[in-house]
């Protein structure tokens, strides 16, 4: 099993070192723990001005599976989705970048992700209103039969925040699963990403048919500077579970 860990979650405990130091800090903590790294990106501006350092890409090329979670911009056919698509594709080789992830609410023209030379996923979406398709194991699937050039992100805790388990997903889904966001939240309609080592015991028996896939799982939480160190805890938690 390949255990990997999103720069998102080390992201308030990076500071001023911003984007290039979350890398810096999984290197520094994490490096011996997991097998790869998912470069996260939310905003284009930060995404645009981002470069890899010589440092960084030594360190991502020793990894057994580097993905990257992708800015939300409306893509589709204009100037801006070109520029972000070709920079990932520039990442991509620097790297040997296995997947690229979308919230695909945010695409208008999915013809366009094909410009990737990369496996491209989307990722269901969490409960509320901004959030109204792409939610659902039916209309995910439907959209990997018509398109099945692209794969599919599983995000645990977006599912659970619609009050759909995990098993609901993996029992309709299958082999269109290529990775997964592992997280955890404990209501309904919340969408916190939490570790799944210290959520209630419901909580884990609903995520424990993801242990059983044969994809790589990214654990993606939100932790404060803090309480970073857990990610040790947890990764060690899933470890015992693969």
């Amino acid at each position: 099993m390949t255990l990997c860990l999103s720069t998102g979650s080390v992201w308030k405990a990076a500071g001023s070192r911003g984007r290039i130091g979350t890398i810096y800090l999984v290197e520094e903590l994490f490096s011996e723990l997991v097998d790869g790294i998912e470069l996260c990106f939310m905003d284009p501006e930060g995404f645009e001005e981002f470069e890899l350092d010589e440092k960084s890409i030594k360190f991502l090329k020793r990894m057994k599976f580097n993905s990257l979670h992708a800015p939300i911009i409306e893509y589709g056919k204009n100037q801006q989705s070109e520029k972000i698509l070709e920079k990932i594709n520039k990442i991509g080789q620097e790297i040997n970048l296995k997947h690229v992830t979308f919230h695909p609410n945010h695409v208008k023209d999915f013809s366009i992700l094909k410009k990737l030379e990369f496996k491209t996923c989307i990722e269901n979406m969490r409960a509320g209103e901004s959030h109204k398709d792409w939610q659902y194991p039916k209309e995910i699937n439907e959209f990997l039969e018509k398109e099945k050039d692209f794969g599919f992100c599983f995000d645990i805790t977006h599912a659970m925040s619609n009050g759909i388990k995990p098993k609901e997903f993996i029992e309709l889904l299958g082999e269109k699963i290529s990775c997964v966001h592992l997280n955890a939240t404990d209501k309904e309609g919340v969408h916190s990403h939490n570790f799944v080592f210290n959520s209630s015991k419901q909580v884990q028996e609903k995520i424990e048919p993801v242990f059983a896939l044969d994809v790589p799982l990214i654990i993606e939480v939100a932790v404060e500077k803090e309480k970073i160190k857990l990610i040790k805890k947890e990764i060690s938690f899933v470890r015992k579970k693969l």
